[in-house]
């Protein structure tokens, strides 16, 4: 049967194929003027401290012994970080059992293929993060409780002054650890909560810290540029954020993003729901979607973090599936689909289906864009306008 046919191999040259085409488009990307991605990661220390400014200082401090051009190194860096980071996936899907079910989740229009069909979401600092949750979670796989707490004690806080926005993740930190433990005692529960105690110190000290004018100045002398991107909104407090958002919202575009929302998260919450310890496994799932809601409040490129919840929901399933907390088989939708393939008659009805979820649609990063189409004929249209132009 087609679907069952799809294995490890398959996709792993599918993550190979990813990788060469993010770093072909962000060849071709990272140079542009206003290019977000290289914004991002220019942020720097030079005019005092600001959040989200770590990475782009120690981009300049090494720049200053090579003495290239900053972009060149933010492009040489990024490349190095997507190396990193999809060589963990390859790693952590090693295990999988492709079966349909998850075949229909992995391959989503939401899932690993968004960046390289949005590029502005290639390589963005949102990468990083995955890279480190992929180490906590491989971590604890291997039972080694002493790098699992480094992480949590020294990773997360450093991750925090990369990209503040992590703090709407950090739940999926917690709920992986406590549901990897069958029998938790007070000692754990306690090191765990003080190796989250830099990591709430480093919080608290990013929302209190506010740029001015003169600080942005200094950092974009110090990378001979105008300030643009990301880095003109480093000013913006809490409030500003929410109502820069706010005036862009309207009801056509929440209802959009609610249905992309439930289309491509649905199987998720049958699968966590459908287990026999409930309250844990599907409750405690909810408690880590629902801080991410906040993001609809204050951005703009909702699309940008569904992707990110989204990779944080398929990295925490293959987890649980992998330490057997969840049992994908048992559930009703997996059921259903087995059924499904198994009748000749019905299979067909799921195919289209599938090709028509997997293939035919893609939602874009701006919440004021409309649903794309085509999204693999559209990635071969724009390697072809590079190639020719």
């Amino acid at each position: 049967m087609v679907l069952t046919k799809i294995n490890y191999k398959f996709f792993k040259y599918y993550i190979l194929i990813s990788l060469a085409t993010s770093i072909f488009f962000l060849y071709h990307k990272f140079q542009f003027p206003t290019d977000w991605t290289t914004s991002e990661w220019l942020i720097n220390y030079q005019g005092g401290f600001v959040r989200r400014g770590l990475v782009g200082e120690i981009l300049i401090q090494i720049n200053s012994f090579l003495n290239f051009e900053i972009r060149n190194l933010v492009f040489i860096f990024e490349i190095f970080l997507l190396f990193i980071y999809y060589f963990y996936i390859i790693v952590f899907f090693k295990k999988v059992d492709f079966s349909p079910l998850i075949i229909l989740i992995i391959f989503s229009p939401l899932g690993f293929l968004f960046p390289v069909t949005e590029t502005e979401a290639i390589a963005r600092k949102e990468v990083l993060l995955f890279c480190v949750y992929l180490l906590y979670l491989s971590s604890i796989l291997k039972r080694n409780q002493k790098l699992t707490y480094l992480i949590l004690l020294i990773g997360l806080p450093i991750i925090n002054l990369v990209w503040d926005g992590n703090i709407f993740y950090i739940f999926f930190f917690i709920y992986t650890f406590f549901l990897s433990k069958i029998n938790i005692n007070k000692k754990e529960v306690i090191i765990f909560l003080i190796t989250l105690i830099p990591y709430l110190i480093s919080f608290i000290i990013l929302i209190t810290t506010k740029s001015n004018d003169q600080m942005l100045e200094e950092m974009c002398k110090a990378i001979n540029e105008p300030c643009f991107g990301a880095m003109n909104f480093l000013d913006y407090s809490f409030k500003d954020q929410m109502n820069y958002g706010l005036s862009r919202l309207k009801i056509s575009y929440l209802i959009r993003y609610l249905l992309i929302f439930i289309i491509c998260f649905y199987p998720f919450l049958l699968i966590f729901y459908d287990q026999k310890n409930k309250t844990e496994i599907f409750f405690g799932y909810i408690v880590c979607v629902i801080p991410t809601f906040i993001f609809w409040y204050i951005s703009f490129d909702w699309g940008r973090y569904l992707n990110i919840l989204y990779i944080f929901s398929v990295l925490t399933l293959i987890f649980l599936l992998e330490i057997k907390i969840i049992q994908i088989e048992k559930t009703r939708i997996f059921i259903f689909i087995s059924e499904m393939i198994k009748d000749k008659n019905k299979s067909y009805i799921l195919y289209i289906y599938f090709f028509l979820y997997l293939f035919s649609w893609h939602p874009k990063v701006i919440l004021t864009d409309d649903i794309g189409s085509l999204p693999y004929l559209r990635i071969f249209d724009r390697i072809f306008d590079y190639l020719i132009t």
